[in-house]
């Protein structure tokens, strides 16, 4: 990673000290531009005072020509950060400024560092055209009772500041990292692994929006934390004139992003800085993870406005490019950030050209890796041997793909899919800490709520629920009025490979009730409700654990995009939204965390409409549902007499993308076509 002065231009008078805002108060950037304007301002409102600045993911020049370029002076928090000021320092303000949310998760890692200020102002230049108002949740509350004034603006559309003033100076690190959880939605942000010491430049991007993470410099060691060591894997960025490491722990090592240059690397001796050459980007433990809480599927388009676009050089850049329009430019780093992938959004797919491999191997692979698990599909020739990096699965789907592959949406949907599972299981935060030798964490148990009155169907339901695959499962089985010893239940059991219990409700119960009893008995750290007629793909409940996991949502679900009306033997695909955050999902698709299920108290004692009473329940209590995509379900449609929601047949033949007569199920369910 590019290592930029940790101090700059000293200011004359009281002023005086590393990052310290120049006498003048004007940032080396166009007077105008709006994050200019903040620090301009934060001089003014402190003449003779210590103001301290501090930039993310701005380079010497701005990739995009869109955003202002942070101060020269400031403190790049990508960078070595060895003679910046340390925590016991203090200043009148400080001023945290990043391009975009990602960015700003990557400065949250760093909090700890951070200086006391009585006045915070964290700033983002360029939002996703998604993002909400990030409107700080203070949590917890006993630190913030010297809070005097909060106000949360844009600066100009495309950004957003949070400005915080304190009765006396607090850690500024705290307004940063609720500033990056705001972003983010208000989600827990911790990663499932123990507490990593991160040293050296750039080291932030093996671990970015972890407030936990301990920061150290780059001999060591990692400062003690409550009477204990300060972390449990110590990761260390190295580069030229790195000295030995000072700590009892042993560090993982990798290399800054300047020696992994192409430049550098056909120097003489330039093979060993990766070990053997690039043999040693063997696995995807040899880049930084993608920061799969930030760039991951949400917001994917499953009708694109735009055709294929290129990921060609630029000035030393991969760009993607579509026709004459350059729609985004990645930083040297190849760090892929959510409004990277917002620019994107809207093209078919991207060709990946090869031979311009961006600045280096290792930039090159973290760009394909961020755009693989974003959902974005890319189309690749031969793959050449150094991109083994990206992961087995990730480099077969690459090379099975064309151009032409992608001009059928439901095709497009399904490869990018396929893709982004693939590169979020490899290049996630979690998995590749996991690689690095933190302990593998125990999969969570998810329980399948099941209630039927049909013992007919028993069997075909268990067979929805036995042919999950990728995920740890018990089955909740809620006969409602039906004896468990009737012989088409016993016979469904006998052949069921599951962990099972069954729970036996009497008919006159309500429907909300038996689902509650049925909650009560299960054991799994999350419950998922899944109706006895309509089918599951293999993936279903491993996509739903994975959109939890880079969502943060409480539930998450889909809607039915797929239809199967029996009673008139045709299958439709219908248009629907998907990778979102959303107010409706099935009520045969609805996953939520046990502790949620239990905050809302379940589902209502009803005999009916209790999917959307729940989540109704769910989002006023202050949860968020996530809509993943469709592709793994399909809604079987008979009689309206046969179910509790009772939509008429017509409300699943209108707004459809396609329709066909007879079973017709997309591939991802792995199904033969005419199965019922």
């Amino acid at each position: 990673m590019p290592s930029g002065p940790s101090t700059a231009r000293p200011a004359a008078g009281p002023s005086t000290g590393p990052s310290a805002v120049p006498s003048s108060g004007l940032p080396a950037g166009p007077p105008d531009a709006p994050l200019a304007g903040l620090v301009r301002a934060a001089a003014d409102r402190n003449p003779g005072r210590r103001v301290l600045v501090y930039r993310v993911g701005f380079e010497t020049a701005d990739p995009h020509g869109t955003a202002a370029p942070a101060p020269e002076y400031a403190v790049d928090l990508d960078g070595d950060l060895s003679g910046a000021p340390g925590p016991a320092e203090d200043a009148a303000e400080v001023l945290v400024l990043a391009r975009t949310p990602t960015d700003l998760r990557r400065a949250a890692t760093l909090q700890a560092l951070l200086p006391a200020a009585a006045r915070v102002v964290v700033a983002v230049a360029e939002t996703p055209s998604s993002c909400t108002a990030p409107v700080l949740s203070p949590t917890p509350a006993h630190r913030w009772r010297a809070l005097a004034e909060l106000r949360v603006y844009r600066p100009d559309g495309a950004s957003w500041a949070v400005d915080a003033r304190f009765t006396k100076p607090v850690p500024a690190g705290r307004t940063l990292a609720a500033t990056a959880r705001a972003f983010a939605g208000h989600r827990l942000d911790a990663v499932a692994a123990p507490v990593a010491g991160l040293a050296g430049p750039g080291a932030a991007h093996w671990r970015p929006g972890d407030p936990n993470a301990a920061p150290a410099g780059p001999g060591g060691p990692v400062p003690e934390r409550f009477g204990a060591r300060g972390g449990d894997l110590v990761l260390r960025v190295t580069g030229p004139g790195t000295g030995p490491w000072a700590g009892g722990e042993v560090p993982v090592e990798r290399p800054a992003d300047d020696l992994v240059s192409w430049e550098r690397l056909g120097r003489p001796g330039g093979a060993g800085v990766l070990g053997e050459g690039l043999a040693g980007l063997s696995g995807p433990w040899s880049l930084p993870p993608v920061d799969d809480r930030s760039v991951n599927p949400a917001g994917f388009r499953t009708v694109p406005a735009l055709g294929m676009a290129d990921l060609r050089q630029q000035d030393g850049r991969w760009a993607v490019v579509c026709g004459e329009r350059t729609l985004t430019r990645f930083a040297a780093s190849g760090c892929v950030t959510d409004t990277d992938v917002d620019r994107i959004r809207q093209v078919r797919g991207v060709r990946v050209d090869w031979r311009r491999a961006h600045t280096g191997p290792v930039a090159a692979l973290r760009v394909l890796a961020g755009l693989a698990a974003a959902g974005v599909p890319l189309v690749s020739g031969p793959v050449p041997p150094w991109a083994g990096a990206l992961g087995a699965e990730p480099v077969r789907l690459l090379a099975s793909v064309r151009a032409a592959d992608l001009e059928d949406d439901l095709r497009r949907e399904e490869y990018s899919i396929r893709l982004r599972r693939a590169a979020l299981r490899a290049h996630g935060v979690r998995a590749r800490w996991e690689q690095l030798g933190a302990p593998r964490t125990a999969a969570p148990a998810t329980s399948v709520l099941l209630a039927t009155r049909r013992p007919e169907m028993v069997r075909f339901a268990l067979a929805q629920v036995d042919r999950q695959r990728g995920a740890e499962l018990e089955l909740v089985l809620a006969l409602h009025g039906v004896p468990a010893d009737h012989p088409e239940v016993r016979e469904a059991l006998a052949s069921f490979a599951r962990p099972v219990t069954v729970v036996e409700a009497d008919r006159g119960a309500v429907f909300g009730a038996v689902l509650n009893e049925a909650a009560a008995r299960a054991s799994g750290s999350y419950l998922l409700k899944m109706d006895d007629d309509d089918w599951y793909g293999p993936d279903f409940l491993s996509d739903l654990l994975l959109a939890h996991s880079y969502s943060g949502a409480q539930v998450v679900g889909t809607v039915p995009e797929f239809v199967y009306l029996a009673s008139i033997d045709v299958t439709v695909h219908r248009e629907q939204v998907t990778e979102q955050i959303t107010n409706f999902i099935a009520g045969g698709t609805i996953f939520a965390e046990r502790s949620a299920f239990e905050a809302v108290g379940g589902f209502r004692p009803l005999p009916g409409t209790v999917d959307a009473q729940f989540q109704h329940a769910v989002q006023a209590a202050g949860g968020q549902i996530y809509r993943t995509h469709g592709l793994g379900y399909i809604l079987r449609r008979g009689k309206v007499t046969g179910h509790t929601w009772r939509e008429p047949i017509g409300t699943f033949l209108r707004r459809n993308r396609r329709q066909w007569r007879g079973f017709r199920p997309n591939a991802l369910m792995e199904l033969p076509e005419g199965a019922p």
